[in-house]
């Protein structure tokens, strides 16, 4: 057992009445699309139809599934994707029973409750609802703006049969005037904007000097008349053109009217209006308002009287962080000594005019390594970016001197600026930590992370982990990027201390599925890292997801695992959907563990004393034999492990939080820059 011992804590959700006999035997319906989809193309087209169809209708394998009479529903009709029309016909057949204990029939009835959620919630009157969220009463008023109190909702099914409903109490801003309006008062661009006409939302690139009279569109009206002949004028003015994009296809422009768009506002665009604005919750007026606001839906939706759901809870051992001595947290191991460090050369280049290492930064590194045992030797860059090809033979000179990675201190820098200088350094196999001066030798939390991202992307090991584990090898595997620019990419921990921080190198992708072979590799070059460590292939592997693991994709990466006799767990960690937690008694505490049912359970890694509730991740043990508390007791040490960070940990564990920052850096960057670094070079920290 690796807990300190047992509470209890209170879940933001409520068990409501169970499911009657009728909800239990949905509709079946048959769907056959014309023309055929490609195997790609089915699931999110039979998605499309159940929503077409109408009433409580959801997909359910390879057909749909309904709580509504078929006679009410549409069935049959066309639809577009991808550019492609296709036909589409529904044949009911019958009713088939389903058993909420089985994981896939639950699964089918936990999609009809929330879609049931959706319905009801938009019948009512009175309130503002989005998707699963609703909001009923006004908080704050301003001019042109207001804010409204509600909840985000989820209603799922439990393995008992009842309905389960999740409340989280939130905040939602509401500007009452167009885009157009607001911009008239002086206000500065929104970063979103939405239609007045329906609920979709934008991202705001910029106003256009158009005419919006003779701007054309594909099929010969200009903007103005497009949206007169689609009768949104009416009682608007259209105002001036504004450049949008849909937010998953950022790089494509679309003219709009100002005049038919309204701010999507945040607590940010209204700081100057209303500083005292608060809109954080302290725990128990939040779990006030999430029995209040449960007791209304579950009378207003017809679901029962809501019962607030305990859940036991486990407070896990606290992580044990060495580096060249024991630490409480990486920062320590500047003073201690690091856990693994070598003859290091480390350059500085100075691009706020001054000369020479700041004599605090000087002394800090030398007493870092003089802890270590490990010599360390100091250059300054006599060059600027500016220079062009000087600057670059200036970097190769570096490189040939040893230089593994360089301290920028620069005056601020456009975030273009930064990455340019970023990647031109990366092409010499040159990680750098950029560092903003003024830097003043107080500001001793500022300075001693930026050293310890400096040290990390020389490929020094600050901390490890000491404890015993189950798996050797735990990796991170992400996908992201930025705007469509997309990459899977993989970060691990060699060893069960993570004795060793390494990224493998991402891949492009098209979305947020990582391909088969992609995850293959990425794995395989970890696996083949810890055999160049170890001289051996490691017991067991841990593998990390962030967020939920598509069907399918890990299959090829497991069946490897197998035929190389590798024990294996496959975890998907997800940092929304765990909802919140409040203690029954006392406080809660870092590394919290909440087991729940399916192979799920809630892990609270960090939790800060502050206005506020924290949020825990959620986790599902999808593949593997570990049992849960050994499994969530590794993973939660391994949020110790980040070293770049010397006085907070991050929620998510070090690989899974280094695999998250590696694909967006090169989502940022490119790939083409990181042939020269390192794989123990954390650039990317």
């Amino acid at each position: 057992m690796n807990h300190l011992g047992k509470t209890e804590v209170f879940l933001n959700r409520f068990a409501l009445r169970p499911l009657n006999p009728e909800e239990l035997r949905p509709w079946r319906l048959e769907v056959v699309l014309d023309p055929p989809p490609g195997r790609e193309e089915v699931y999110p087209l039979l998605a499309q139809v159940a929503r077409r169809a109408g009433g409580v209708t959801v997909r359910m394998g390879d057909g749909l599934a309904s709580w509504s009479p078929p006679e009410v529903l549409v069935l049959e009709g066309t639809l577009a994707r991808m550019g492609q029309t296709y036909a589409y016909r529904l044949y009911p057949k019958g009713r088939r029973p389903l058993d909420p204990k089985d994981p896939g029939e639950r699964s089918a009835l936990s999609s009809l409750a929330r879609r049931l959620l959706q319905e009801r919630l938009q019948r009512l009157e009175g309130v503002w609802v989005e998707g699963l969220a609703v909001y009923r009463r006004e908080h704050a008023r301003g001019p042109g703006w207001r804010v409204l109190g509600g909840a985000v909702l989820d209603l799922w099914v439990s393995d008992s049969g009842a309905f389960l409903l999740e409340v989280d109490p939130a905040y939602r801003i509401l500007c009452e005037m167009s885009l157009e309006a607001w911009l008239a008062q002086g206000h500065p661009l929104p970063k979103r904007v939405r239609n007045a006409y329906d609920r979709r939302t934008w991202e705001l690139l910029r106003l256009g000097e158009e005419d919006p009279k003779e701007l054309p569109l594909p099929g010969g009206l200009s903007l103005l008349d497009y949206h007169a002949s689609k009768g949104r004028l009416q009682g608007r003015e259209g105002g001036r053109v504004a450049w949008v994009a849909d937010p998953k296809d950022p790089r494509k422009p679309i003219p709009h009217l100002a005049g038919l768009l309204v701010p999507v506002l945040t607590l940010e665009d209204l700081h100057e209006e209303e500083e005292g604005l608060v809109l954080s919750l302290p725990w128990e007026e939040r779990r006030r308002r999430t029995r209040e606001i449960a007791s209304w839906i579950g009378r207003h939706l017809g679901l029962g009287t809501p019962e607030a759901v305990r859940a036991p809870a486990y407070r896990l051992e606290t992580p044990r962080l060495m580096g060249r001595k024991a630490v409480s947290k990486p920062a320590d191991a500047l003073r201690v000594g690091l856990y693994r460090a070598q003859e290091t050369v480390l350059a500085l280049l100075r691009l706020d005019g001054a000369q020479g290492w700041p004599e605090f930064l000087r002394r800090a590194l030398l007493q870092a390594f003089g802890a270590s045992g490990a010599s360390l030797r100091l250059h300054t860059l006599h060059a600027h970016p500016s220079q062009g090809l000087a600057f670059r033979e200036a970097l190769r000179k570096a490189k040939e001197k040893g230089v593994q990675a360089v301290l920028v201190l620069t005056p601020p820098m456009a975030w273009e600026d930064r990455n340019r200088l970023k990647a031109l350094l990366l092409r010499e196999g040159l990680p750098s930590q950029i560092l903003n001066v003024p830097l003043r030798e107080e500001e001793r939390h500022r300075w001693e992370n930026a050293l310890l991202g400096l040290l990390t992307k020389a490929g020094l090991q600050v901390v490890a982990l000491s404890g015993a584990y189950p798996a050797e090898l735990a990796v991170g595997f992400d996908a992201g990027g930025r705007e469509s620019f997309r990459f899977g990419g993989a970060a691990c921990a060699v060893g069960g201390d993570g004795g060793h921080l390494l990224w493998t190198l991402p891949e492009a992708q098209a979305g947020e599925r990582i391909p088969q072979e992609v995850v293959w590799d990425l794995l395989e070059e970890t696996l083949w890292a810890f055999r160049r460590k170890a001289r051996r292939l490691p017991s067991r592997v841990l593998l990390l997801r962030d967020g939920r693991v598509p069907q399918d994709e890990f299959a090829l990466a497991l069946e490897a695992l197998a035929r190389e006799g590798i024990a294996y767990d496959l975890v998907s960690v997800r940092k929304s959907g765990g909802g919140r937690v409040y203690p029954v008694q006392g406080r809660l505490a870092d590394g919290l563990y909440v087991p729940l049912e399916d192979k799920t359970f809630l892990l609270l890694t960090v939790h800060r004393d502050f206005r506020g509730t924290p949020r825990p991740l959620k986790l599902v043990h999808e593949a593997g034999d570990t049992p849960l508390e050994a499994l969530a007791h590794q993973i939660f040490h391994l949020t110790r492990l980040y070293p770049a960070s010397g006085f907070a940990f991050p929620r998510l564990p070090a690989p899974l939080h280094l695999a998250d920052r590696l694909v967006k850096e090169v989502g940022r960057l490119g790939i083409r820059h990181l042939k020269e670094v390192d794989r123990e070079k954390l650039f990317f920290v």
